[in-house]
Formats: C-alpha cells, structure tokens, sequence
C-alpha cells in the first residue's frame, strides 16, 4: 500500500516538473518574442496590415528638334480578372474572348486558375475600356498602367523604334537609349485592417516616382517627311526590295533624315514582320560600286598620285593580275584625263589611280574615311561593314576596289565618309540625338558635334567637289542637276553576284562651293531593265533635293566659284629636272604648274616620269625619284588602242602615257604587238604598224 502511495507521489512529482519546464520554455520563448526579438515581430505584423501598391513612371518623351513629339507615354488600362469572384466561368470567357480578340481557352485557363488576380490583356485603348466597364462583367477589374503611343505613327519609325509589353525599349533610340528614357517607379504603402479596409489614420507612406528623361533629336520632320514620301513614289516607278535615304548636315554631323522602306507601325510593331523593323540604313550592307570613286579621287589627290590633267586611257577594258575589268562603255572612252575619267565614270581609268595609289596608302585612306569599322551613331545593330584583311588584297581586289567593288559598306558609313570630303576634310561622327533633357527640361546631357580625325586636306576637298561637279552637270549624274544649284555628286551600280539585280545609289552634296547638305539615296535588290544608279536613285535624290532646298530657302549659285575643270587643256614640254635637287626641282615644277610627287629619301632627283622631253597637259602629275625607279613604283601602264591613229598622234599618245613605241610603215596605225587594255612596264617597246 505504502509502495503505491509512493509510485502516486512521484507521479505527479514528474508531472508538475514537467509542467514547469514547459512554463518556463513557453516563458523563455516569450521573452524571446516581446523582449528580445520585439522589432522582427513587429515588422512581420506590420507587412501583414501593409499594402504596397506600385506606382509606374512615364517613359521620356521623344522629340525631333523642332519640339515635335515622335514617342509620348499614355495613362492606360489593365484588364484583371479576379477569379474568386467570377459566377460563370464558361460565360464570361466566352464574352472576353470576343471583346479582347483572345482565345476562348487561354481566358477561360486563367479566369479558373488558383490565383487570386490575374492579366488579362494589357493596356487597353480607352474605347474597349469603356466598352468593358459598360458591360460590368463580375469578377473583373482594372488597374492603371502607362502604355507607349507614337502619334506619328510610320513616321520614323526606324530612328524612334518601340517598347515591350512592360515599357522596356526593344528597338531604335527607345532601346539604346532606355535607361535615360526609362524612369523609377514610385509605390505607395497604406495600412488596411484584416478585411482589406483602410485603417483611419494608419501608416501611409509614399515614395515618389522619378519621370524619365526626354530626347530631343537632330532630325528635322519636314526633311524624313519628304524623303520617306520620295521612298514611297520610287516604289510605284521601280522594282526594289527597299531603299534608304540619309539626309545630313558634313559639318556637324546632323543627321536631318533617314528613311527606310519598308517601315512599320511602332503601335502595332508585332502585326509586321521582323525584317521591317530594321534599319537598313545602319544594319545592312551594300557594294556601293561607283559612289566609292569619290573616296578613290580623294585619297589619289590627297596623295599626289594623280592630278586632275594627267592624262590616262581607256580601251574599254583592262588586265589586272590575268583578270579583265570592263569598262561601262563598250569601247572606251580613249585618251582622257583624270577629270573625264570621273566625270565619266571610267572603271580602267580608276583602276590605274587606285593601282598608282598602292595597296599600303589605299587601305589606309579606306580605313581612315571609316569603313570596316561602326560610326558610333548609338543606334542598335549597327554593321561594321566588310573589308577584306590586308593581308588577302592583291592586285585585283585593289583594282575593283578602285570602282567600289569587293567591298561593303553600310549607307551611314558612305554617307560620313563623302561628308567628310564636303567640310573640307574632317571625319565627323553622325550625331542623332542633339540632346537630353529632365522632366523640367534643364538638360542633362549634350551631344556636341565631334570630329573623329582629318582625312584630307581642305585644298584636296575643294579638287575632289569640283571634280564631282562635272559628273551632275555633264556625267552620269545628269539626271540628279537641278538648274541654278552646283551640285558635286556620284552615281552607283553594283550587280549582285550571280543575280541579276543590283544595287543603285546616287550621293550628292549642295552647294558645291560650301556644301550645306549631304543626301545619298540608295535602293536595294532593283530589278528589271531599269537598274542604273543613273535612272533610278538619281531621279530620286533630284525630286528629293528640290523640295529640301524650297524647305530650307537655300539659294540658287549667283557666283560661279567652282571652276571649269579642262576647260582650256595646255600642251607644255616636260622639262628635265634630273641631277637638281628635290626642293628645287620640285619648285620649278610647281611654278609651271604641274603637280609633283617625291619618292626617296635622297635630295637629288635621279629620275622622274613621264620622261624627259614627254608632250603632257598642263598641271598633269610628274613622279620625281632620288634613285633608280623603285619597282613598286614603276606603275605598269594601261596600253591605249593606237589602231585608227596618224603616226605623230601615236607618238603623242605614247609619251604622254610614258610609253616607247616602234613604227613600222606609214598612214595610219592598223596593229600593235600589245593588246589594248594589258598593263606593261615602262621600258618596254610597243610596235605599232601602219598601213
């Protein structure tokens, strides 16, 4: 009996301790919470009675630099189905379904799924909200979200670009330039009881949202008008696959314009396909064929390799390296000087200045003009274009490069490149964006124009325009003339290789004198039996530029300050400079007005070409040498066709070229021991028969 009194006791002993270890935990713990810990459970307490509600920012507006607005921010409507609250599910997604142009399945998925909110089609124009809100479909609601509205629509679509579903630039200036335009977000807290009712007095706090900034761009609204109309007229007159037109001020850099076809409505980007959201004008890259002869003329002047009078030939074709390069024109254009030879356009002719150029001075100017590398433009997917590595050009890829062949460019790098030879020689980076302003409008951030290098000189700048000139006025530029207006300008045709479609593009520059504009027009893929650069992109570029200059009130030339290029050729005797010294020799020379290019480190003149005694043309170009003529520079010369010619006019021919030729019988030339359009070196003898 005792023993079990005692097993009792003990008993509830064990229990009442046990019960004091648990009150003393549950005692521990309780300090630990309202003591120890107090603020985390606090603060876990607080975010249950706390709502957070995000405010959205508005995206920076997009201007042109007239104050037009391109890109604005739109307050718009979400639509929110509640799914909790929804009677019949079946019903309504049938009736969503229709009203927001999506597929019965998807609505009826989410308006049934365990979530208590859910999208369902995001910012809404405000007639299907109010459509919507008439209806008082239960269960479903909206909130408020900004929504991206370009009111211009088409309207340089290319340079503005668009955003995403969430208002993150996707494409053009809103992609490369989002984190200005993208600003931060505000939220607002607002304590709410277990019912989801405001709490009167509770803790209301608010971070305010920070708009984004504005852009303010170089383009001027009335030019993109006229060239994307001009784009769309060339649509109804050729058969292309696009065109792109690029307006800019050469010497600031101003990009005033740039149109492409086809284009797209940023509002509704998805309906179009993705090739028409890309601009061309940056992104794709085109042979630019006999528009880049301006950058061989350039350089060839820059270097003293060739001067306007020098007198080259064409046959109607030539060999470089076993290949034949043809010229345009069928038979040739004969004896010609430099400047015929670019206002007519003349493939041998060019191929002869690039070879006498060199491959080491030809690809620096290429590089140094900008080609192969991006403009800096800051616009996304900007090509590099495709220049072969030094290493790989040989003779032949120097030859076709000469007449922008081999190579590829992309229109903005040919556009800088040409204005650089319209500014009197600097190398400008193409600015877009002029620049960037915050919600109260103080700028932020300028972009100044910015010259990336000097290219040539301002005397070879003036040569080169004043070349150019003839190739409007009297070329094959023609059709690009407008009457009272000097305009420097090339046209230019590349075939595509084992197509027959091409390429066409014309780039002009006006006034001549000072230009104030640089305008190239190029179209892709062209078709059909009307191809040229000649019948196309130049009709084009005229129709364009005259518009542009009614616009901009430029007036006609009153003063004829571009000269005359041959317009009275002289026949001097080329004197003999040998044993003389470099400066001496080369001050004699310039006195009596020829151009003179020193090669060697010596100062005294052992040779020079063409040869003593030669009948040249005033101003031509006279190779001085302080050695024997280094074979690098004992330029193979292009055999003119003598057949047809008297004896004394083969002779001229001859030593003006720096040939030596034999005769055999006399009248008339009737065959010769070299074929017309081989290249040979100088000291050799070229036997001409006459009959």
């Amino acid at each position: 009996m005792l023993q079990e009194k005692n097993t009792i006791r003990n008993r509830i002993l064990f229990f009442f301790i046990f019960l004091f270890i648990i009150f003393i935990l549950l005692s521990l713990r309780l300090v630990w919470i309202q003591v120890i810990n107090s603020a985390e459970y606090q603060h876990k307490a607080l975010n249950q009675r706390v709502k957070e509600s995000i405010v959205n920012a508005k995206r920076g507006i997009i201007y042109d630099k007239s104050g037009r607005k391109l890109a604005v921010t739109l307050p718009g409507k979400t639509v929110v189905a509640l799914p909790d609250n929804i009677i019949n599910p079946e019903k309504t997604a049938e009736k969503l379904s229709e009203m927001l142009n999506v597929e019965y399945k998807t609505i009826y998925r989410r308006i049934t799924g365990d979530a208590s909110a859910v999208f369902l089609k995001r910012k809404i124009d405000e007639n299907l909200y109010k459509k919507l809100l008439s209806e008082d479909i239960k269960g479903i609601t909206f909130t408020d979200e900004n929504r991206r509205y370009y009111p211009e629509s088409e309207f340089a679509s290319h340079i503005v670009g668009f955003v995403g579903i969430d208002n993150n630039g996707l494409n053009g200036i809103e992609l490369s330039y989002d984190k200005y335009l993208n600003g931060n977000p505000g939220k607002v807290l607002i304590e709410k009881d277990a019912t989801g009712k405001i709490i009167p007095d509770g803790i209301i706090e608010t971070v305010p949202t920070r708009d984004g900034s504005n852009i303010v761009l170089t383009l001027d609204h009335v030019i993109q008008y006229i060239a994307e109309r001009e784009l769309k007229n060339a649509e109804n007159q050729f058969d292309f696959s696009g065109g792109s037109i690029i307006v800019m001020n050469p010497n600031s850099g101003d990009i005033l314009a740039m149109a492409n076809t086809p284009n797209f409505n940023p509002n509704n980007f998805s309906k179009y396909p993705q090739k028409s959201w890309r601009n061309r004008a940056i992104t794709d890259v085109f042979e630019p064929g006999s528009t880049f002869k301006i950058i061989t003329t350039a350089s060839a002047l820059e270097e003293g390799v060739v001067s306007e009078n020098d007198n080259l030939t064409c046959p109607g074709f030539v060999y470089v390296g076993g290949e034949k390069i043809n010229c345009w024109k069928t038979y040739g254009h004969g004896e010609e000087t430099f400047a015929e030879v670019v206002k007519n356009s003349c493939n041998p002719g060019f191929v002869d200045v690039g070879l006498k150029l060199g491959k080491n001075d030809f690809y620096s100017y290429i590089r140094a003009f900008g080609f192969g590398s991006q403009t800096g433009i800051k616009l996304p997917g900007e090509a590099f274009g495709i220049i072969p590595d030094y290493s790989r050009i040989n003779s032949v890829e120097l030859a076709t490069f000469s007449f922008g062949h081999g190579l590829s460019v992309t229109p903005i790098q040919l556009i800088s490149a040409v204005s650089a030879v319209a500014n009197g020689g600097k190398l400008m980076q193409p600015r877009l964006v002029k620049e960037i302003l915050d919600e109260d409008g103080n700028i932020i951030l300028k972009n100044e124009p910015a010259a990336v290098r000097r290219v040539i000189s301002e005397e070879t700048s003036r040569k080169t325009r004043e070349l150019l000139t003839q190739v409007v006025e009297q070329g094959t530029g023609k059709q690009a003339a407008i009457e009272g207006y000097k305009i420097a300008g090339k046209t230019g045709t590349a075939k595509h290789y084992n197509k027959d479609i091409y390429d066409s593009s014309f780039i002009g520059m006006l006034p001549a004198e000072k230009p104030e504009l640089v305008i190239l027009v190029v179209l892709y893929d062209v078709d059909g039996k009307t191809y040229y650069g000649s019948q196309t992109a130049a009709p084009v570029f005229k129709n364009l530029t005259e518009d542009i200059i009614r616009y901009l009130d430029l007036k006609p030339n009153k003063d004829e300050n571009i000269k005359e290029i041959n317009k009275n050729k002289k026949r001097v005797i080329l004197p003999d400079v040998r044993g003389m010294n470099f400066n001496s020799a080369e001050e004699m020379l310039r006195n009596k007005g020829f151009n003179v290019k020193l090669i060697g480190e010596n100062n005294i003149v052992k040779d020079q070409l063409p040869k003593v005694g030669s009948n040249v043309n005033s101003a031509s170009t006279v190779w001085l040498f302080a050695g024997e003529v280094p074979e690098e520079y004992s330029h193979p010369i292009t055999v003119p066709d003598f057949r047809g010619l008297n004896a004394s006019e083969a002779v001229r021919q001859a030593e003006e070229l720096g040939l030596n030729v034999v005769l055999s019988g006399s009248g008339k030339v009737i065959g010769q021991s070299v074929y017309p359009g081989r290249r040979i070196e100088i000291d050799r003898n070229i036997k001409l028969k006459l009959r």
